[in-house]
């Protein structure tokens, strides 16, 4: 708690504001963290790991992806992946919508290479 919200920047430490710990560990002010939701965003300012359960938006992704064949030019397409949830880095098929981690089911990837 020894360091600046990662949001407003202010020190936490000396803040008269409710302070919360995310599942990452990292602390944040209870008030910035609801006004990060409240704009649709769900991951660590810091670390990218999510900071909610988000199943159900992965099963959404799951179905939307199902419902989204790529064309035939990219169905062999592979690229490497970095998950921002736990970490591993994995080769998964190329699509337009999003990309899966194969190693905790998350969504919360990003591209590193391909």
């Amino acid at each position: 708690m020894h360091h600046d919200c990662p949001v407003c920047f202010e020190y936490l430490f000396d803040s008269i504001d409710d302070v919360t710990v995310m599942p990452c560990g990292h602390t944040i002010h209870r008030k910035c963290l609801k006004e990060m939701q409240q704009h649709m965003q769900y991951a660590c300012p810091l670390c990218f790991k999510s900071v909610c359960d988000m199943s159900k938006v992965w099963e959404k992704l799951d179905m939307e992806i199902a419902a989204t064949p790529m064309p035939e030019f990219y169905q062999n397409n592979l690229i490497w992946i970095l998950c921002n949830d736990c970490g591993a880095n994995s080769e998964v098929p190329f699509h337009i919508v999003a990309h899966k981690c194969p190693n905790c089911q998350s969504y919360n990837t990003r591209q590193i290479r391909g």
